[in-house]
């Protein structure tokens, strides 16, 4: 017995220390492990908080303090919960969180002091002499060059995230050959810090594909995940490339004779057009899965909450309707007429979509609707003295309530177009004096 008594009082020693080190884990306070803006589907902002231990929402949600001090929700259980702004509230600058409360023990969580801009900067391409520049609209006021100067730049796709910008470039006007060349522009945005907020600062422009290609379409997911469409001279039926935002890229299977394909905004699957209508299909790390809507339609828009989008489709009399489509239910008739339909935008589920129409009696006039979920007229508003640039998406700032329109004087075909931000709830438009060729939201990251 007496040679077994040293090892009895090593594992005695160690039982000791291990109920020495739970028990000073036990009272250690919890820490605030991640903390990153979350997907905003229902709201204005949101974020995603990570802790240590399992947190009281209810002493977070009455210890912790916001300014300006927003209506807001705690989400969650455990240690992974989510704050939320809740909908129909205009940001006018900066939020300042004061993060405190107990976690489900009673200890103290130290107090943070957190600053969090969640609003998107209005990002645009701009002609300069020599070419067009990406320049983006601070919210200092300030424009700042993001790229050097371009022959030309035929399209522009913020990543979901706010990671990083890919560009579509187009060769000068006196050249032989045409075609695009693909480029990415990382970005690292100060929108959520303990210290001052920064204003966005872009990297190295870095090439997505080796050489030019004919055609190319991109998509993109609140994920930061990057859907590229190309085709080439060597590859005439087209190639679609999937650049993953943790790294790596994948070839696609999906072919599209009927339009470009668009990325699910929540991840997960990709749009399809066909001749006999829109199919939803997985992507090639889930099970497979094909599900169509049949008929002459094509996307119009995404809503932020999962699932809901705008499509828009065309009628055998050349009438045009929106519909609002939702999971399990077939498509909702929105609107239902004979102008030309150039954009939409849609709040959370479809309660409230905004559409853009053009008339095609002898003047192109446009006229921009606010419709509920159910396709009452809320109002509408002639947008006069102005037309769209072609091509040019309708984007939703929920944070600012606010619409994002590249528009032209009307009347002037030469005329340089413009930003034009358009009050979400009375239609008035502000234009911003800036002469661009396209502008969208950044998203802030």
């Amino acid at each position: 017995m007496s040679h077994r008594r040293p090892l009895l009082i090593v594992l005695g020693a160690c039982v000791g220390m291990a109920l020495v080190q739970q028990q000073l884990l036990l009272r250690r306070p919890p820490r605030l492990l991640e903390l990153r803006a979350g997907p905003a589907s229902s709201g204005p902002a949101a974020l995603d908080l990570v802790f240590s231990r399992p947190m009281l929402r209810s002493s977070l949600a009455a210890a912790s303090r916001l300014k300006p001090d927003l209506q807001r929700q705690w989400l969650g259980e455990g240690n992974q919960l989510r704050l939320l702004i809740e909908h129909g509230q205009a940001l006018n600058g900066p939020l300042h969180l004061w993060l405190n409360g107990r976690d489900n023990r009673g200890q103290n969580l130290s107090q943070q002091v957190w600053h969090w801009d969640p609003r998107p900067r209005v990002l645009a391409v701009v002609p300069v002499d020599q070419g067009e520049q990406l320049q983006l609209l601070g919210h200092d006021g300030l424009w700042q060059s993001l790229t050097p100067v371009l022959p030309k730049l035929v399209n522009v796709q913020p990543l979901g995230d706010g990671s990083a910008i890919a560009l579509v470039q187009g060769g000068a006007s006196d050249q032989a050959a045409p075609g695009v060349t693909l480029w990415r522009l990382p970005l690292k945005q100060g929108n959520l810090s303990r210290g001052p907020l920064q204003e966005p600062k872009a990297g190295a422009l870095q090439p997505l594909q080796q050489g030019s290609v004919i055609f190319a379409h991109l998509s993109s997911n609140r994920r930061g995940d990057l859907l590229v469409q190309t085709s080439s001279n060597t590859d005439p039926l087209g190639a679609i490339t999937l650049y993953r935002r943790e790294g790596g890229q994948q070839r696609l299977q999906h072919r599209a004779v009927s339009g470009p394909l668009e990325l699910l905004p929540e991840g997960g699957g990709v749009v399809v057009p066909e001749p006999e209508g829109l199919s939803l299909q997985a992507m090639p790390d889930q099970p497979p899965r094909r599900q169509l809507l049949p008929g002459s339609r094509n996307l119009s828009s995404f809503c932020p909450v999962s699932g809901r989008a705008l499509l828009v489709r065309h009628w055998p009399d050349f009438r045009r309707s929106l519909e609002l489509v939702e999971p399990g239910q077939p498509p909702r008739q929105l609107w239902l007429g004979d102008e030309a339909v150039l954009g939409s935008a849609c709040e959370r589920g479809g309660e409230r979509v905004w559409l853009l129409l053009s008339s095609w009696s002898g003047r192109s006039e446009i006229r921009l609707l606010a419709l509920d979920r159910q396709g009452q007229h809320l109002r509408s508003r002639q947008l006069s003295g102005w037309e769209i640039e072609p091509g040019a998406p309708i984007g939703f700032d929920a944070s600012r309530r606010q619409l994002l329109l590249t528009l032209r004087p009307a009347g002037h075909p030469q005329g340089t177009p413009q930003p034009v931000l358009i009050d979400a709830d009375t239609l008035l438009e502000r234009p911003l004096a800036k002469p661009v060729r396209l502008a969208v939201w950044l998203p802030a990251g």
